[in-house]
């Protein structure tokens, strides 16, 4: 049960609509901490029913067309989408389904479909724990910001470690580099909710696996997050896979390396320890179904 606002000392705030980048920053300079940028405003509604305060000035971002344009860069090989971009753009737009249709399938599983016309892969982002971080972080997603006066491109992972509001800078654009599938290359996205229509994931994982011509992994990207949980990259276990052919790998040492570095959210509904398990099994399946397909050409049965 959600926690009603408390109405009868609601005082709304004041909306500002921006046509451009540079009044929107002029205007986040003016008001500083009492204001916040707000796109879709989703998960900003989530959050006000549950008891959050609202900033005195919410800067909407709707306005700017240049947020959500969606690129392609045949040159560098990355997609560059616009933070206003929706979710519901990026399960349909074509240029996706043929660079990135493991993005496409990822965003079926976020919110419902009413949603998802207004949540935008900008807000899933900067909300800090969107079901799509881990799955942009398995793709060496960057982000492009206006911070400090200045714009940079920072590694989403690198962002997502950072210790302070996510909502304070700008968030212009994200590229996400993509590669033509090979035949030794494979990616998995996973989201773990209580049910299978709209919910709250208990756990989302995803990973990128390649192998090279002589059968072992030579790139290996696994991350965690989703729901409550802070998303995460699985360094050790990585660590553990790196430079090994299907036959020099040992399961069990592997699963135990997953389950070591989930540091998972817990609540009144579902136990930490499920979620790490859930997580767990998923991540072996998904890892054991590449070495099948990538690793071997027999099939064989790996016992946990």
């Amino acid at each position: 049960m959600s926690i009603q606002p408390n109405v009868s000392n609601f005082k709304p705030p004041v909306i500002w609509m921006p046509e451009s980048i540079e009044k929107a920053i002029e205007l986040k300079h003016q008001f500083g901490s009492m204001a916040s940028f707000v796109s879709g405003a989703t998960l900003l509604q989530l959050q006000w029913q549950n008891g959050l305060t609202l900033p005195q000035h919410l800067l909407s971002l709707e306005n700017i067309p240049t947020l959500k344009e969606m690129k392609i860069d045949l040159v560098n090989k990355h997609v560059s989408i616009g933070s206003m971009v929706t979710l519901a753009q990026c399960r349909f737009e074509p240029l996706f389904k043929k660079t990135l249709p493991i993005l496409n399938e990822a965003v079926k599983a976020i919110a419902a479909p009413a949603v998802r016309n207004r949540a935008t892969i900008g807000g899933n982002i900067m909300g800090g724990v969107g079901d799509l971080i881990p799955l942009l972080i398995t793709l060496n997603a960057r982000l492009v910001i206006s911070e400090d006066q200045a714009i940079k491109t920072i590694e989403l992972f690198e962002w997502v470690q950072r210790n302070e509001e996510f909502n304070q800078p700008l968030l212009l654009k994200i590229l996400i580099p993509y590669e033509e599938m090979d035949g030794v290359s494979s990616i998995f996205y996973k989201k773990v909710g209580r049910r299978e229509s709209f919910t709250a994931a208990i756990i989302t994982v995803s990973g990128r696996i390649k192998w090279n011509k002589n059968g072992k992994i030579c790139e290996l990207n696994l991350a965690i997050g989703g729901g409550d949980n802070k998303p995460a990259l699985l360094q050790k276990t990585t660590g553990e896979l790196i430079g090994k052919s299907m036959e020099e790998i040992d399961w069990k040492k592997v699963y135990a390396s997953v389950l070591s570095e989930i540091v998972p959210a817990e609540d009144v509904f579902v136990s930490g320890k499920y979620r790490k398990k859930a997580a767990a099994n998923i991540i072996i399946a998904e890892l054991q179904n590449s070495v099948r397909i990538y690793g071997t050409r027999e099939e064989q049965v790996y016992e946990i």
